[in-house]
């Protein structure tokens, strides 16, 4: 057939037309799938699950049936709803183009908030010495791919290189040196951007970039930084006009960034605002790949060469001082910026390393409103504790961590050391001056006043590692010397300083996954072992002869099923006693990923535990040399959210009536010549049942009182009491607040709205992956559990 030669240019534009929709339409497509299964997966890898696939999405909604006959029971992640939150995508919206003429965007990706803290110094900064328009944010924020190929309405002049937009991008360094889930989506837009064919080379010529990175040292010396020397990396490629010919490094092993922040500001943004060479970024897209560096040359494993630590016009060296021989001295442990947060959030300072902080069921009990869960399970007089610690310092960085990670970290102790005296004198010494001011707390009870100010018990548990101090012996032993009780708490990750330790009132070990990939989501830890640490540490716990715990903190969507791997690993110590705790929600903040959803009732957390006994009563049935001993329910506080289950064979004997009589309280002087006659005689021991002591009837599991001792009065805010006390096996009340049974009527609308909430969010529990690592828990059953009068 022949063709009229006029007829080609039509079809020639009809077809450039055709494809240029259809590439239109599978660019938008493509990105959204791609950050939908991104996201999805980055959030699954961040909890240590493997990333999802089509036949586990199908599995997923076939289980997602609005069945009554559906279990509403602990979170199993094998079997509950994942679903990524898309709510949010309304607000990248209003987050301004990246691509405009002129405009400095600064984007962070902060895990615990310094470098949100840093974002915003860096903007006050800028605001001071430009008029431009200066955009900050998240980087979960924005739509990378878009941003980086899409320009605003304003055209940015090619020639003209003072419009181009700059963009100032704060990365912190995720464990192991993977990029954090608050910057994957950076990370996959420049790996897209790089490998698509359809794009040209250097499509970011006309965007300016600077990039800094945090990290710490202690956790590797090979790994800190590399999310932001692979983001500089990328950029350069892609034609970005970079903003400083080396990655620049904060270290939160020695508290340098805001030296960092400084360096970066006036030897790299600054410079190239007032006075863009583009001859000069010429000549750096020629050179070699850049290394990661630290500026202050302060990390052991971030070498730079000397000039350019000359250039950075800082020779302070941040490791130690020098001495009177000239040698280096082991530098302070808090940094003037930690000192300052510590002191904010209440702490009380002693020394170089060590802190006091007055606990809030001391002052409770000093108002006659109840006791601490130790008061029910172990008998201690709360308001006679104090809460105390050799070391802020600490080589986790626990999801959980009520301290919001305002204290160092470090891996071995590398710091000035205090004496160890002197830290007991000052610590009870600042105790005391804190329980005088409490005086004038409304309501408080005179005589337990004055006997407060004796101190009987310390917790060593206020915040960081003690363990980790080098002479904790001889801590403890003065502490034992003034007859203060010790309750001494420890991540496992230092098994030798376990070994070596004298004996304590009370040993704990926080077991805090079953998995090692749970135990590097939840903890965060520095060491690369610490799974093998862990079980370490609970092996040797069966040698100590004292009373030992494991400590479980149960945060739901994160720790809360596999229930079978917290069973082995209890079996490893053949602790005396296992403390289950429901995490407590300390308030939204940059350094943790938690919310409400996350902190299980009080009823959970007891379903949890007779999951977990029924897993160690299999592991004991099965015998061998690692059967655990028979456990069993001795106590519960539900203030605290927290059950006890103890050793048959070490704190139980049998009455007459053949009933059970718990001994799980302790008699602290008599515990007080034991630990003087082993310090007399090292080679004297004692067990748990040399100073146990009988349990009272309301602290038992199962009591009326629930763990609170009936001497004291329940105090509720605001006069709120629970609007409903019982309740049926799907959640719905049965009981008002004043324990009468709720009409047949009442519990048929009640019935009916839980009806229509499941329908919402499925039977069971829902958990949806929220940006930036956060876990949001659904669960029907929960719907009417926080539901309060005014009384």
């Amino acid at each position: 057939a022949t063709m009229d030669k006029r007829q080609i240019p039509l079809i020639s534009v009809v077809t450039l037309a055709v494809g240029s929709i259809a590439f239109a339409w599978y660019t938008s497509h493509s990105r959204k799938s791609r950050k939908s299964t991104q996201e999805d997966n980055t959030a699954r890898t961040a909890r240590g699950l493997a990333p999802s696939t089509n036949e586990e999405t199908k599995q997923h909604e076939a289980q997602h049936d609005c069945s009554d006959d559906l279990p509403i029971k602990e979170i199993s992640r094998g079997t509950l709803t994942t679903i990524i939150d898309e709510d949010n995508d309304d607000d990248q919206e209003s987050l301004p183009r990246v691509l405009a003429p002129s405009r400095i965007t600064i984007a962070h990706g902060s895990i615990t908030g310094t470098c949100a803290k840093m974002a915003e110094s860096l903007r006050e900064e800028l605001s001071k010495v430009t008029d431009k328009e200066i955009i900050l944010g998240k980087l979960e924020g924005w739509d990378w791919w878009d941003e980086l190929l899409n320009e605003d309405d304003g055209e940015i002049s090619g020639k003209d290189s003072s419009t181009h937009p700059v963009l100032l991008v704060l990365i912190p360094t995720h464990h192991g040196g993977s990029w954090p889930p608050s910057s994957t989506c950076l990370q996959t837009a420049l790996n897209d951007l790089k490998s698509d064919w359809r794009i040209s080379k250097y499509p970011l010529k006309k965007l300016r970039v600077g990039i800094l990175g945090m990290g710490c040292s202690d956790y590797d010396d090979n790994t800190m930084g590399m999310p932001a020397k692979e983001a500089f990396q990328k950029f350069r490629e892609l034609g970005a006009s970079m903003m400083g010919r080396k990655v620049r490094v904060g270290d939160d092993a020695v508290g340098n960034e805001d030296r960092v922040l400084q360096s970066w500001l006036h030897h790299d943004i600054l410079p190239k605002l007032i006075s863009d060479d583009e001859d000069q970024d010429e000549k750096e897209a020629e050179e070699p790949e850049p290394d990661v560096i630290d500026v202050e040359d302060m990390g052991k494993s971030i070498k730079g060469s000397g000039d350019e630590k000359k250039d950075d016009g800082d020779d302070d060296d941040e490791e130690g001082t020098v001495g009177i021989n000239g040698k280096s001295e082991p530098r302070e442990m808090v940094t003037q910026t930690q000192a300052k947060a510590l002191k904010k959030e209440g702490y009380k300072l002693i020394g170089t390393h060590s802190a006091v902080k007055l606990c809030r069921w001391t002052k409770h009990q000093l108002r006659g409103r109840g006791g601490c869960y130790k008061h029910t399970f172990y008998g201690i007089t709360s308001y006679q504790c104090m809460e105390a610690t050799p070391s802020l310092a600490c080589a986790n960085k626990c999801v959980f961590c009520w301290r919001h990670h305002k204290n160092p970290v470090g891996k071995e102790w590398k710091w000035k050391t205090d004496d160890p005296h002197f830290i007991v004198d000052e610590a009870v010494k600042t105790h005391v001056q804190m329980i005088k001011e409490a005086k004038g707390i409304p309501g408080v009870n005179m005589s337990r006043w004055k006997e407060a100010h004796t101190v009987r018990h310390c917790a060593l548990s206020l915040v960081g590692e003690p363990i980790m101090y080098p002479l904790i012996n001889d801590l403890l032993g003065d502490l034992h010397t003034r007859d203060i009780s010790t309750f001494l708490v420890t991540n496992g990750q230092h098994p030798k300083a376990i070994e070596t330790l004298i004996p304590v009132t009370q040993l704990y070990v926080s077991v805090d996954a079953p998995t090692p990939e749970s135990l590097i989501a939840v903890d965060r830890p520095l060491f690369a072992d610490a799974w093998d640490r862990l079980k370490q540490s609970l092996v040797l716990l069966k040698d100590k002869g004292q009373r030992t715990v494991a400590r479980l903190t149960v945060v739901k969507g994160w720790n809360s099923d596999e229930v079978s791997g917290y069973a082995k690993l209890i079996a490893l110590g053949k602790v005396s006693l296992v403390e289950v705790k429901g995490v407590t929600f300390c308030g939204k903040s940059d350094a943790s990923n938690l919310n409400m959803s996350n902190t299980p009732w009080h009823h959970e957390v007891i379903d949890l535990v007779k999951q977990l006994k029924v897993e160690l009563d299999k592991l004991r049935e099965q015998g061998g040399p690692d059967a655990p001993p028979e456990y069993d329910f001795a106590c519960e506080h539900k203030h605290s959210v927290s059950v006890l289950l103890a050793r048959v064979d070490q704190f139980s004997d049998v009455a007459a009536d053949g009933s059970r009589i718990w001994r799980t309280w302790i008699n602290y002087p008599r515990f007080q010549e034991l630990a003087a006659k082993h310090a007399a005689d090292p080679s004297f021991k004692f067990t748990v049942r040399d100073y146990s002591e009988v349990t009272p009837s309301w602290a038992l599991f199962g009591a009326e009182e629930e763990g609170f001792d009936p001497v004291e009065t329940r105090h509720r805010r605001k006069n709120r009491h629970p609007k409903y006390t019982k309740f049926d096996n799907r959640g719905v009340p049965t009981h008002d607040d004043n324990n009468n049974e709720i009409s047949s009527e009442e519990r048929e609308r009640l019935n009916s709205m839980m009806d229509k909430r499941i329908s919402e969010v499925g039977a069971g529990s829902t958990v949806t992956a929220l940006k930036g690592g956060e876990v949001l828990v659904q669960d029907a059953s929960l719907m009417f559990r926080g539901k309060t009068v005014v009384k």
